[in-house]
Formats: C-alpha cells, structure tokens, sequence
C-alpha cells in the first residue's frame, strides 16, 4: 500500500531524490530568515544548547550531516574549535560556506 504523500511530486522532472534537491536549491537563499522568524530565533537558542552540551567532550572531529547553510557547523567551529569539521548536505544550493 502506497501512502498518498508518496505520490506527491513538486517538480515534473527527474525522480523523487532530485526533485526533494531541486526544492530545497530552490528555498535555499530565504532558509535562514524564515527559521529564524518562524520559530522567533529559538533555532538559535537550541543550536547554542547543543554545542555547549559536546562542549566537556571536546570533539576533535565533528560531522554535521544535512548541515544546510552550516549555521551549526559555524558555530560548532568557533565555541568548539575541532581539528577537523565536515558538514554534509544533499543541496549544492543551501551551500553558503566550504570547511
């Protein structure tokens, strides 16, 4: 049995894997400004927490995976300052910075 949002398709060209790129190449350049304001900079709180809770483990080597505009990465990078740091995603578009 197929679930009705399996059939879904925002984009008439290519599979299912480069239409879901195509759409967040496409969301890319606004991504940031709406978390922010959608979720009244509260994004930024949690990303905060979650960084200074690895901070006692002192992570040398960090993989952000689906990391979008890097703004965890970023940050992770300054309060953390790891050896090495990777971040990951299946966008070019979302791409803002190269680690």
């Amino acid at each position: 049995m197929a679930y009705q949002q399996e059939q879904i398709n925002p984009y008439t060209c290519g599979d299912k894997a480069q239409q879901v790129e195509a759409m967040f190449d496409n969301i890319a350049p606004t991504y940031d400004t709406l978390n922010h304001r959608l979720s009244w900079n509260i994004d930024r709180g949690w990303r905060r927490k979650a960084i200074q809770a690895l901070a006692p483990h002192k992570p040398q080597t960090m993989l952000d995976i689906a990391t979008g505009t890097g703004d965890f990465a970023i940050m992770a990078a300054q309060m953390l300052k790891p050896q090495r740091l990777v971040g990951a995603d299946i966008s070019e578009g979302r791409r803002r910075h190269r680690f």
